[in-house]
């Protein structure tokens, strides 16, 4: 997107909320909306992750330097322009969420997760200061699956009678009255989020989104989905199988109950590519790089950690002393 103003190139603000001029700092807001829309699982199934080759080279703007960047938005490798590719075979996003943590956030998020770890080295203290960190957009399936369930079972009721044991005394005796079960249910699940690419943890979707724009990638990495839509769909139906046998057994009810078939299939299958926002990075430490992640929502960090010897030493002594003493306990007696 070309600032009005300048004609210059506007780059997304994370935190921000909007793209801004680097060269006259307009400022021009994202439109935020509610859920997202989905699309009918047929528009999505058989669209492979799109493989980078030398047809896929971009120049630069600005400098007209030549790069095929594997990913969806970078920057020029010589004069660190924006660049956003074109789509080609893959699937179009529907959506993208935006940051709501911006960089100074995403360093003191950092910092927190890095005092609270256990036995973590003392000079982990200040990790923001050694870190290099980027917003990046990374690829996340989003399905609404409607299910109608047929199951066959047996429901147990309980009901108590005295009894009489051979010494002749009386006792209260729980017995289980079983039959036979059958029935349908249906359910809807919405919002069943599935990563597009396969280092990324996430369970839910926020419930603020912005339609997709291209332009709004621009000055942050966008990662290509390597997922693709199929093996997603059955993975978000994996997801949803605990709750259709939960909704099940309860349909049952009973004080017991038991599943012995479970046949599901779904009228209505929609779904969507959605782009979620991430502080991602590595940081340096005794001569090694660690990744981590900030959620670009919620602050949360994942990360790899080291551990350091020394305060590892100090438990793992006082244990063995501890051994040890419980030892000599037991060998006076």
């Amino acid at each position: 997107m070309h600032c009005e103003l300048c004609g210059g190139v506007t780059e997304y603000v994370p935190g921000g909320e909007g793209m801004r001029c680097p060269y006259c700092q307009d400022f021009q807001p994202l439109v935020v909306t509610g859920p997202v829309a989905r699309r009918p699982v047929e528009a999505l199934r058989g669209r492979l992750p799109v493989t980078v080759t030398d047809e896929h080279r971009v120049v630069c703007p600005r400098c007209a330097t030549t790069s095929t960047p594997a990913l969806l938005s970078s920057r020029c490798p010589a004069c660190e322009t924006p660049i956003v590719r074109e789509l080609g075979g893959e699937v179009r996003p529907g959506a993208l969420v935006p940051f709501a943590v911006d960089r100074r956030g995403a360093s003191a998020a950092l910092d927190g997760w890095a005092a609270s770890l256990w036995f973590a080295p003392g000079s982990l203290a200040r990790v923001s200061d050694t870190a290099s960190t980027r917003a990046t957009f990374l690829p996340a399936w989003v399905f609404d699956l409607e299910t109608v369930t047929r199951y066959r079972g047996r429901r147990g009721d309980h009901h108590y009678r005295i009894e009489t044991d051979g010494d002749g005394r009386r006792r209260q005796v729980r017995r289980t009255r079983w039959t036979y079960a059958r029935g349908t249910v249906g359910r809807r699940f919405a919002d069943v989020v599935v990563p597009g690419v396969r280092h990324l943890e996430t369970a839910r979707l926020p419930a603020a989104t912005v339609p997709f724009r291209a332009e709004y990638l621009s000055g942050v990495e966008t990662a290509r989905y390597t997922v693709a839509p199929d093996q997603a769909l059955d993975q978000a139906k994996t997801a949803v199988r605990p709750r259709v046998r939960a909704a099940c057994l309860a349909d049952i009810g009973g004080d017991d109950r038991r599943l012995h078939s479970v046949v599901t299939t779904y009228p209505s299958i929609d779904g969507d590519l959605v782009l979620l926002p991430y502080w991602t990075g590595t940081y340096l430490l005794d001569g090694r790089t660690w990744r981590f992640t900030v959620d670009g929502v919620t602050g949360e960090v994942r990360g790899e950690r080291p551990y350091s010897a020394a305060k590892l030493t100090v438990p793992v002594a006082v244990l063995v002393l501890v051994v040890v003493a419980a030892l000599l306990v037991l060998l006076s007696r």
